[in-house]
């Protein structure tokens, strides 16, 4: 006996192909448990990862932010002037409490200072000089190797001391050099010397290492540091900010 397929051929010939229509879908879509769309979605999911190796890693970012704090501290064409409240103990003697005034010329490298008292037992005046290891003395004060003239006990050199008033060391980030990331910040080497800068989050200096066990912890501000603190072996000095403001051309620095 035929059966009604048997009898009806264009049955069977439909049939297989719907079975066959059936199959394509299922290989090319079902059969991963995806709508067709699904290549295209492979594609699209994996452009994060991509996207994610190009992202500069938070070191690099924190070389960034310093970087771009550093060129604007260091700006040949800025000119400031600011008073500190200070107080200086030195590891003998007593505590000398007074006020430093400075005035930074970026043009010339140039930071002068006055002090109501001879708070760092140093006179009550002198010149820091970018680039030089010794500090200089206005008015004619003989000055050798840094010694007399600074406002801080130690012997930090010139660009040392400019850079704390400053608030960021006058070296350019590199991406070669060494940092490593701590609870407080990232603290970047800056040079093969001791030197280094303890960065926060957002790159900007809030601790120098230097040699002869020399550190300056530092509060950022708008211009200049709101405290600078400097501890070493020869004492301790203490600078809170009290005034900040340009430095017009043609105002002189008053005699020491």
């Amino acid at each position: 006996m035929k059966t009604r397929c048997a009898r009806h051929p264009h049955l069977l010939r439909v049939a297989g192909g719907a079975l066959a229509s059936l199959v394509f879908f299922l290989e090319s879509g079902c059969g991963s448990g995806r709508p067709s769309s699904a290549s295209g979605d492979a594609t699209v999911s994996s452009s994060p990862f991509k996207e994610k190796s190009k992202t500069p890693s938070p070191g690099a970012l924190v070389l960034q932010a310093y970087e771009r704090a550093r060129v604007r501290a260091w700006d040949p064409g800025r000119r400031f002037k600011a008073l500190f409240k200070a107080e200086v103990s030195r590891k003998v003697g007593a505590i000398a409490r007074g006020y430093l005034s400075v005035w930074w010329d970026g043009a010339t490298g140039t930071l002068h200072w006055r002090a109501s008292a001879p708070i760092a037992g140093s006179g009550r005046g002198g010149f820091l000089r970018k680039g030089t290891g010794a500090a200089g003395a206005d008015a004619g004060h003989a000055i050798a190797d840094g010694d007399g003239a600074s406002p801080f006990p130690g012997r930090l050199a010139s660009s040392d001391l400019i850079a704390c008033v400053l608030g960021a060391p006058d070296a350019p980030a590199s991406p070669s050099w060494p940092f490593e990331e701590t609870p407080r910040g990232v603290r970047l080497h800056i040079d093969a010397s001791k030197r280094t800068a303890l960065l926060d989050r957002e790159g900007r200096p809030i601790e120098f290492s230097f040699p002869n066990d020399e550190t300056v912890k530092l509060q950022p501000g708008e211009g200049v540091p709101r405290r600078i603190e400097a501890n070493g072996p020869e004492g301790r000095a203490v600078l809170t900010l009290e005034s900040y403001s340009s430095w017009p051309e043609g105002e002189l620095v008053p005699p020491a």
